[in-house]
């Protein structure tokens, strides 16, 4: 198994096969290694007993077949978010609130070049990030916090994948202490900043359709009309709200 397909695996798979991948590049007697090599994979071996995502180690992630570039500062993407592509590339213009790596926005873009695509992030080192795998591309990049200093009015869809989780606690070990908690605390009840967007799009008057990601177990808590979109694994994932 290559590097590659580990990154299409369930987190609690990937550290013990990585394990093994990297196990088998150090013995088998095909592979002629550096001295600098042989170093470096000890090292990973290191980090993989302290339960460090393989994303981070390698500093690479996949995302829709596609690799971007991350490091500690973003989440890794994940599989589950992939299924909202077929239904953000149906619009004309997307924001990517809460990009991270920039991953989403990218894909819509790379996607449909024809699309208008804004990606924000409340997070400079995010944005940094973002860049770096945007760049070359015609796509909008703004540090800002929720739609500040966005031109919402330009733009028919709004993307975003916010911070809902609401016990840090109960998180897995690898995503609690590696994942940036910035990008993973959503308050009390793990809906504060979405709610916060919801009311934001409401005061701004603003015409459009908004998706977002959610924790399946929060989707009732919002009240809005929405219309609820599952994940590949049957999960309700997102929601769809008409503004």
């Amino acid at each position: 198994m290559k590097i590659i397909d580990i990154f299409k695996l369930q987190n609690k798979d990937k550290i013990e096969i990585a394990k093994s991948v990297f196990k088998d590049v150090y013995t088998n007697a095909n592979y002629t290694l550096k001295p600098s090599e042989r170093k470096k994979i000890k090292a990973y071996f290191k980090r993989l007993d302290k339960k460090e995502p393989v994303e981070y180690i390698l500093k690479k992630a996949n995302f829709y077949g596609r690799t971007f570039f991350i490091n500690k500062n973003v989440l890794i993407p994940r599989v589950e978010t992939e299924n909202i592509i077929p239904h953000l590339i149906k619009f004309d213009s997307v924001i990517d609130i809460g990009t991270g790596s920039g991953a989403v926005g990218i894909t819509v873009k790379k996607e449909n070049q024809s699309i208008n695509v804004l990606i924000s992030d409340i997070s400079i080192k995010a944005i940094y990030i973002a860049r770096k795998n945007a760049q070359g591309m015609d796509i909008k990049i703004i540090h800002t916090d929720l739609t500040d200093k966005i031109p919402i009015n330009e733009y028919k869809c709004i993307f975003a994948n916010l911070p809902y989780i609401s016990d840090m606690n109960a998180l897995e070990e690898s995503v609690k202490n590696y994942e940036p908690h910035i990008a993973l605390d959503g308050g009390l009840d793990g809906i504060e900043i979405i709610l916060r967007l919801i009311k934001e799009l409401h005061t701004k008057k603003w015409k459009g359709t908004l998706l977002l990601e959610m924790d399946p177990q929060q989707i009732a808590i919002i009240k809005e009309k929405k219309e609820i979109i599952k994940d590949q694994f049957g999960y309700n994932r997102f929601i769809k709200i008409n503004y």
